[in-house]
């Protein structure tokens, strides 16, 4: 199989349909070797029912649900261990990354193993923007990322990538970071991104900051402790 779409799922019962349709749209341009991967974080709205609903009339269509909220990373892994694509594809259920940006990371698929969105004028509020901003600076300082857009969940990757990947808690944060810190080829693109028409953010300006400061100290940790080798030519 080509591509695995995978999207983790809380409380998107609005969107879920019209998401569906898009990416079945979009993706089937591109390929005819594809799945999507929906994995409900026990959403206690109707999202679940409304994903079962779809998976019946598309074929493509799978479905992993939890039995307790575990959040974004965690539904993310599932994905990933489900999936059967070469490559991999990220993205949220809340439509403000439009699934038609697909085909302008799918552009660089020949330059790159992990390409990423840049989000262009970002539809969200000014403290979200002015937090997301010291979130950047912070890993910028303290981690040397360069990601210029850590919070674009929109991403395409090769699945070989996830053989040495290491798993934490919120590690979609900083999945650029450790994936050029293991040597992969990255990519960042500028994509759309689109004001937010169905339901409401699952995160507030303060637990962000209460979880970024103890995610920074542990990438921090780790990104010290990553082992790196060369193998001696004897030729």
């Amino acid at each position: 199989m080509e591509y695995s779409v995978v999207i983790p799922v809380y409380n998107e019962q609005d969107s879920l349909s019209e998401l569906t349709e898009r990416l079945v749209a979009v993706i089937g341009k591109i390929s005819k070797e594809y799945e999507i991967i929906y994995v409900d974080d026990a959403s206690n709205d109707d999202s679940l029912a409304v994903i079962n609903n779809l998976k019946q009339k598309v074929s493509q269509l799978k479905v992993i649900s939890f039995v307790s909220n575990q959040g974004q990373s965690a539904a993310l892994k599932a994905g990933f261990n489900e999936a059967c694509g070469e490559w991999i594809i990220t993205l949220d259920a809340d439509l403000q990354n439009p699934p038609e940006e697909i085909k302008t990371l799918v552009t660089y698929k020949n330059e790159a193993d992990f390409i990423t969105g840049i989000r262009q004028n970002r539809q969200d509020t000014a403290m979200r923007k002015i937090a997301s901003k010291v979130a950047w600076l912070a890993r910028r300082v303290f981690l040397g990322d360069k990601t210029k857009d850590t919070g674009c969940s929109l991403r395409m990757f090769k699945r070989e990538i996830l053989l040495s990947f290491p798993f934490f808690k919120n590690f979609h944060r900083f999945f650029a970071l450790i994936a050029q810190s293991y040597g992969v080829r990255i990519k960042q693109v500028p994509v759309r991104h689109m004001k937010r028409e169905f339901g409401i953010s699952k995160y507030t300006n303060a637990k962000r900051a209460a979880e970024g400061v103890a995610d920074l100290i542990g990438v921090l940790w780790l990104k010290h402790r990553i082992i790196e080798y060369k193998i001696k030519d004897e030729s």
